[in-house]
């Protein structure tokens, strides 16, 4: 007999305006394992696809009024074996809920930092309440949890000082890497990569700085940014005020196939992060045989291994930051062999076969 799984999240899907293609190279591969129901945001409120129930919230306050009703409702009529909470916050108190009402197996997943990362992106309201209060839901999701998933060592290590005698497992946020490490035909072109969303969190403006350190010393090379957000405005005019207006390129958000384009034939990819999880773009990176100059926070380490795949440096630290592009920046044959093993990590732990297997034996587990 299949378990019956439900995923309880609040990413945001749209399946009005498109139909996600890394959602069904998830899912489908799982859905012979498994019967899963999923809930999130977007719209529509209900589609069945690829074997699998959605069900959807319009908006965030919809979301947190009507997310455990529905779940309640789903976990009795649908005879619900395992609950999968995609954090320890607001979606790990609906599974504990669920697991202490009705006696549901629970999986609490920790994609990134539980205690700074929620304010570290935007500004919220009652911040200093919200302070309080974040710790002891993550610290109530992790002590009623049967499981728990993170996607970093930093996490695990992070969350078995609150909840030691339980079942730990370490694998990364679902990412279509077969579409990146089917890729053959990649350059070294002399271009640097930043792709993130444009806010303080990701350090665009520590690789900005970092990059008119080495732009004298290496001329030919351009900057490329692709990524949107409430900082691109500051960050254009940082770059317009230093001089740097015609070395360094905002591309704004594209399409991942778009991404995949430019980043295969680009020199290195640059990830400034202050704060991070376990960056797919680095996986994407490394699939395409690309090294990795990123700031030595969260699960960053776990893939960019120092001198091997890459650099770290310290967050928040430009000219570190502009020393490891000037080594890496000054030698083409180390940069190639960089990317080569860092391909080769992908491969052997990183597809989505990987990830498939390894949801399912947490699950069965």
């Amino acid at each position: 007999m299949k378990k019956r799984v439900l995923f309880i999240g609040i990413t945001r899907l749209d399946f009005e305006k498109n139909c996600p293609v890394h959602l069904k190279k998830q899912f489908i591969p799982m859905s012979e394992k498994v019967s899963i129901w999923v809930m999130g945001r977007g719209t529509p409120f209900y589609k069945e696809i690829w074997g699998v129930n959605f069900y959807l919230f319009p908006n965030r306050l919809l979301y947190l009024l009507l997310a455990f009703p529905l779940a309640f409702y789903l976990c009795l009529t649908k005879k619900i074996d395992v609950v999968v909470a995609q954090s320890p916050l607001v979606e790990g108190l609906i599974g504990s809920l669920l697991k202490i009402i009705l006696r549901k197996e629970l999986i609490v997943a920790i994609h990134g930092d539980w205690v700074e990362g929620p304010f570290l992106s935007r500004k919220r309201k009652c911040e200093a309440l919200q302070r309080k209060i974040v710790p002891l839901l993550a610290k109530f999701s992790l002590k009623s949890a049967d499981k728990i998933r993170g996607v970093a060592e930093y996490l695990i290590a992070k969350a078995k000082k609150i909840s030691p005698n339980k079942k730990y497992f370490n694998f990364p946020t679902f990412t279509d890497l077969d579409i990146f490490l089917e890729e053959k035909n990649y350059r070294f072109d002399p271009f640097i990569l930043f792709v993130g969303y444009l806010q303080e969190v990701k350090g665009a403006k520590y690789l900005i700085d970092a990059f008119r350190e080495v732009s004298d010393d290496f001329p030919e090379f351009k900057l490329v940014i692709i990524g949107d957000g409430s900082e691109k405005e500051a960050l254009e005019n940082k770059v317009s005020g230093i001089g740097l207006g015609n070395k360094v390129e905002f591309k704004g958000k594209l399409p991942l196939g778009e991404t995949k384009e430019v980043m295969r034939h680009c020199y290195c990819l640059v990830l400034p992060s202050l704060s991070e999880g376990l960056p797919r773009v680095i996986l994407e990176a490394m699939a395409l045989a690309k090294p990795v100059i990123a700031s030595n926070v969260g699960g960053i380490p776990d893939l960019v291994k120092n001198s091997r795949t890459g650099f770290t440096f310290s967050p928040g630290n430009s000219s570190e930051l502009a020393e490891r592009l000037k080594a890496l920046l000054s030698d083409k044959d180390r940069a190639v062999d960089m990317g080569r093993e860092g391909r080769a990590l992908v491969e052997e732990s990183f597809s989505n076969k990987k990830h498939n297997e390894a949801y399912i034996e947490m699950i069965y587990s």
